[in-house]
């Protein structure tokens, strides 16, 4: 849980629902919320966190928290800006919790991302998958990104912002 330029960052997500709309608050994950990201990475198996393939020296991270209204962690966005290049934002991990899934969260939570980051200068998003992930590379794909290639036994994902 570092610190970095997106640590300004806080927002609200609606996602409709069918009963009522659904609120979270986005914002930099606490020290103290520790115990509730270990949780959530323990019920996402197969969870793999990704290291841009070089960085800027100036890149910074930031792990951001998606709570609901009872304050409690639905999701973590780790992010890595300036990485691989300095106009762009790397996606480390991205954690929703197994219960919110195929909601809309994630897709709500990257699409208010890219607006933002997009203000503060970024100008594109990179990602990496592990090969045997369809269900992530799918997602990404849903989301705009356009696959650029492999490395290793990870495939790249990268959208312009």
């Amino acid at each position: 849980m570092s610190t970095g330029p997106a640590d300004g960052i806080r927002f609200s997500l609606e996602l409709p629902s069918r009963t009522e709309p659904r609120r979270y608050k986005v914002r930099p994950v606490a020290e103290a919320d520790a115990g509730a990201v270990a949780d959530l990475l323990r019920h996402g198996p197969g969870i793999n966190r990704h290291k841009p393939p070089t960085q800027s020296p100036n890149a910074m991270a930031t792990c951001l928290g998606v709570y609901d209204e009872m304050r409690v962690l639905r999701g973590i966005v780790e992010l890595r800006a300036g990485a691989p290049t300095p106009d762009c934002c790397f996606i480390e991990l991205m954690v929703i919790d197994p219960r919110y899934r195929r909601a809309g969260m994630g897709a709500a939570l990257v699409a208010e991302l890219a607006t933002r980051l997009k203000q503060s200068g970024a100008e594109r998003f990179a990602i990496e998958v592990d090969d045997d992930n369809d269900l992530a590379a799918k997602f990404w794909l849903r989301q705009g990104f356009v696959e650029t290639g492999a490395r290793g036994e990870r495939r790249s994902f990268e959208k312009a912002l």
